[in-house]
Parts: C-alpha cells; sequence; structure tokens
C-alpha cells in the first residue's frame, strides 16, 4: 500500500484512512456514475453505454484535467513542465478540464456504440454537476483554497458561509458552489424527457453552469489557474461554455426568431465586456463589492435568460 503523505488532511472510511480531498471526489464520481447508470436507463440506451460512457469519461476527463491544469496554472510563476504532469499524484486538476474531457469520453462511447452523441451528453450533464458539487466540499481540506477575498465589513460574520482568521473574513465559496452545483443538477434532471429535442438538456447546461461558474470563479481568490496574477483561465472557459450555448441556438433559430437571435448574439460582447471591467474594478476601485456583484450577475442572468429564451422558442418549432 502506498504511504500517505503526513501533513495531507485525512479522513477514515469504513476503517479505512484515505486523503479528505480524494475521498471526497471518489465519492463524486460514484454519485455522478450512478446517476448516468440510471438516467440512460430511463432513456433505454443500449445495455453497457453506462459502463462504458463512464469509463471514457473518467479517463478523458481525468487526462484534461491535468493537462489544462499544466499548462494553464501559473500560481508557482510558471506552467508546469510535462515531466512533471506525468507525476500525477502530486496534485493540480482543473474542474473545467475535467468537465471537457468527460463530455469528449462520451461523445466517443456514443460514437463507438452507433448512438446519439446529443442524448448521451443530456444525460451526462446532470452528473458532472453531482460530481462537482461533491468534489467542492472537498475543497475545504486544501488550506487556503477555494475562498474569497478578505472582506472589508463585518456583514457575514457568525455565519457559516465564512472563516474567521486574525486577518478578517473570508467567504467560503466551495459552500456556495457546491449548492449551486447540486441545484443545477436537480433542474437539468427535471429537465430530461424522451420527448425533448436531443441536447437541449445539454445546451441549458451550458448556459446554466457557464453562468454560474463565471460568478463562482469571480468570487474566488486563491490563484488556482491564474496567469499574471489576475488572469482566471476557468473563468475564461466558463464564459466560453456560455458563449457557445448561445451560438448553438442563435444559429438554430435564426429564421424563425431572428430578432431574438441577434439580440442574444449581440449581447455576448456586452457581457464579456461588463465581466471584464467588473473584474478590473473589484481590485483597483473602492466601489462596493456588493455593488459589483449585483451588476456582474444581472447581466449575466440577462445573457443566460436570452440563451434560455431562444431554446424555449426553438422548442415550440
Amino acid at each position: 500500500m502506498i504511504a500517505l503523505r503526513e501533513d495531507a488532511p485525512k479522513l477514515s472510511f469504513l476503517g479505512v484512512e484515505a486523503y479528505a480531498f480524494g475521498l471526497f471526489v471518489a465519492l463524486g464520481m460514484a454519485v455522478a456514475l450512478a446517476v448516468l447508470w440510471l438516467l440512460l436507463r430511463r432513456v433505454k440506451c443500449k445495455n453497457g453505454t453506462a459502463g462504458l460512457a463512464g469509463l471514457l469519461s473518467m479517463i478523458c476527463g481525468f487526462v484534461l484535467s491535468r493537462l489544462f491544469f499544466g499548462c494553464m496554472d501559473e500560481s508557482l510563476g510558471q506552467t508546469m513542465p510535462l515531466w512533471a504532469m506525468l507525476r500525477v499524484n502530486t496534485g493540480g486538476y482543473s474542474m473545467m478540464g475535467a468537465m471537457i474531457g468527460a463530455c469528449l469520453g462520451a461523445a466517443l462511447a456514443a460514437k463507438l456504440t452507433r448512438q446519439s452523441a446529443a442524448r448521451l451528453l443530456d444525460c451526462l450533464a446532470p452528473c458532472l454537476l453531482l460530481f462537482a458539487a461533491c468534489e467542492r466540499l472537498g475543497e475545504r481540506y486544501i488550506e487556503e483554497f477555494d475562498v474569497s477575498r478578505f472582506f472589508s465589513d463585518a456583514l457575514f460574520s457568525g455565519s457559516f458561509l465564512v472563516t474567521e482568521s486574525d486577518f478578517g473574513l473570508r467567504l467560503n465559496t466551495y459552500l456556495i458552489a457546491s449548492a449551486v452545483m447540486l441545484i443545477l443538477a436537480l433542474v437539468l434532471i427535471k429537465d430530461l424527457s424522451p420527448s425533448r429535442r436531443a441536447g437541449d438538456t445539454f445546451l441549458k447546461y451550458l448556459l446554466l453552469f457557464g453562468t454560474a461558474q463565471i460568478l463562482l470563479e469571480s468570487l474566488r481568490y486563491d490563484q488556482h489557474m491564474t496567469i499574471k496574477a489576475y488572469v482566471k483561465w476557468q473563468q475564461i472557459i466558463a464564459m466560453m461554455m456560455l458563449a457557445a450555448g448561445v451560438i448553438v441556438l442563435a444559429v438554430r433559430g435564426w429564421k424563425r426568431h431572428r430578432a431574438l437571435s441577434l439580440a442574444a448574439l449581440f449581447f455576448l460582447p456586452v457581457t464579456v465586456g461588463a465581466g471584464v471591467g467588473i473584474e478590473f474594478m473589484i481590485d483597483r476601485t473602492a466601489v462596493s463589492h456588493y455593488l459589483l456583484y449585483a451588476v456582474f450577475l444581472a447581466v449575466l442572468c440577462v445573457q443566460a435568460g436570452l440563451g434560455l429564451a431562444l431554446r424555449k422558442e426553438g422548442a415550440k418549432a
């Protein structure tokens, strides 16, 4: 048996000592695979699809998670060299890479079994969020990870949402992220229906998860996957996911709902511009962070709302 590092937080599970964070990741995988099996069974996919899709999603997710982190994280002053990427036991992974890799694995499984990739991705989407909900809870065991900037006031003092130190209060953004992922997973599971157009639930995942993750990445202040100390790669990827969902829906509804499609596409650069501007203002101006985040949330909700409206109109066609 491989000896565990003495400095890493551990938990005892069924009499076995394990890394605390790794235990939550394993729990997330188990939950995601179980729900994927149930959902694929409900839509009557071929026998063995869940096992193949789960295996390929885990493999591709693991590879891209490590690759994304190695190529994009500069929290130590430089990106990770190839030899260090191969030392997977040293840690360092990307949630966005894991999700994109899992989607590629599911699409490959659909191709190998000659089934609809869109339908398989519909079922995979809520499973990814359930995995993320568990993984985020495990982040509490990583010191100074997935927490916010220090508060300049005591508004949340005494709340379970914050951690207090000698320097002030910090928001436990991992708790908020976990709750949001769980809620979105339930929304997507409810959205699944045999009568729904294949791929529509996955598009909803892109819109909702992308929107939520943009804001959650802004809240955290741990230098995870950053470059030049402020560019957050996972936030950029989340914006790309939101944009991808909007663009696909706008192109699909271009003939029947041109005005709505134009509005959704026109608002994309507005959303990006507002996001970049607010990110700079958060650390460089005295404007209230509560006000800035309220405006940021409003802009993101408008963009997601336009995408959801296009999806709703497309479902009527």
